[in-house]
């Protein structure tokens, strides 16, 4: 046992530089003041910056494309989009497991990298290979934004006392959604609840099939006249004049009067076979509020990796802007839930903490040292 403790002169020398050290202090009481006043204002700066969360984020990087195939089933889902997303995604530099879930009309496929991953070399990987996808005629598949699975930070509704909930959706998907997307940090900004406005043409099959037309020479003609066309320029006097051809439809009477044929010089309109209404496409859901039974919310999306105090600053800031100046003055955003109050909670929870160990140490070295000093 011996053999393994420091020499005598060893533990001389140490005791004489604590000594010096203790010294030097003592005699230098306005330099050690100073330097500890510079330490704390460092500590408080570099405390005022600090990312604070109300827990960490422990996810590993993940990318998910989502895929939708409208009226299919999950096992058409499945066999044509799912497994063709997998088997292209196979070897991704760094990938590590895929799972995936195909539902009616809908495929998701989500793969996690290895720790460390950057996720936008990740992404990256991801997109070079999603143009190589042979998908059906028709299928998109998109990448989901860049947000971990506890980047929910921000949830609001909209009220309005006169509008409904179609009109609350129109207004959130057009305007409210593009203003909450160009604040610093938002990765996503998801809206849910009201119905999805729809252009929508009732056909009568009776008068259809003695037109000799089909439900496809209908959404051919519709997609043929729903459009402008450039014309060129011509010149005149040495000025320009620039033509376009005017076909986009604006009015339910543009789609009542599209042609679909001609019958003995006859033009056979739309509404000829048809009527043209306003309705909503088909619900798969429905949000409430506080006794409303059809209300709108959106949920903010914070991007992986950002402060959260400072992404729910500027989502505040902008909710108060379009409160005052962008939205209609009968229209008004509702936040129900902000995550800045946990943020608080969790921070003076820890504050607590560090101070009472602070305590606890100053205690516990003056009942060593036997000297306040």
């Amino acid at each position: 046992m011996s053999e393994h403790l420091p020499p005598p002169d060893h533990e001389a020398r140490t005791r004489s530089a604590i000594n010096r050290i203790v010294a030097s202090s003592l005699r230098q009481p306005f330099l050690v003041g100073l330097l500890t006043v510079l330490i704390v204002g460092v500590g408080f700066w570099s405390f005022s910056r600090l990312p604070v969360d109300a827990y960490p984020d422990l996810s590993p990087t993940m990318v998910e494309i989502i895929t939708q195939w409208p009226g299919h089933a999950a096992e058409e889902v499945e066999r044509l989009i799912t497994v063709p997303v997998e088997v292209e995604m196979n070897g991704l530099p760094k990938m590590q497991v895929v799972r995936s879930i195909s539902l009616y009309g809908l495929s998701d496929v989500v793969m996690t990298f290895a720790n460390g991953t950057d996720d936008y070399f990740a992404r990256q990987q991801v997109f070079e290979r999603i143009p190589d996808l042979s998908l059906p005629d028709g299928v998109s598949p998109s990448v989901s934004p860049l947000f971990s699975p506890s980047g929910l930070v921000y949830r609001y509704v909209l009220q309005s006392p006169d509008r409904s909930a179609m009109e609350l959706k129109i207004i959130n998907d057009w305007v409210v959604s593009r203003q909450y997307k160009s604040v610093s940090g938002v990765a996503d900004e998801s809206g849910l609840g009201g119905e999805t406005f729809q252009y929508q043409i009732l056909l009568d099959p009776t008068r259809l099939a003695g037109a000799g037309l089909s439900v496809a020479d209908v959404e051919a003609a519709l997609a043929a006249n729903n459009g402008n066309a450039g014309g060129g320029f011509y010149s005149e006097g040495g000025q320009f004049y620039y033509i376009r051809g005017l076909g986009r439809m604006a009015t339910l009477d543009d789609i009542g009067n599209t042609v679909l044929a001609s019958r003995n010089g006859t033009p056979i309109l739309v509404k000829d076979v048809g009527t043209v209404t306003v309705g909503h496409a088909p619900r798969l859901g429905q949000f409430g509020f506080n006794g409303q039974n059809d209300a709108v919310e959106g949920v903010i999306l914070m991007r992986r990796g950002e402060q959260t105090q400072t992404v729910l600053k500027g989502v505040e800031a902008k909710t108060d802007e379009l409160n005052k100046s962008i939205l209609p003055k009968d229209v008004k955003i509702l936040p129900f839930y902000d995550r800045s109050d946990l943020v608080a909670l969790t921070t003076h929870t820890v504050e607590g903490n560090l101070a009472r160990g602070i305590l606890l140490v100053v205690v516990v070295l003056i009942f060593f040292l036997y000297d306040v000093r």
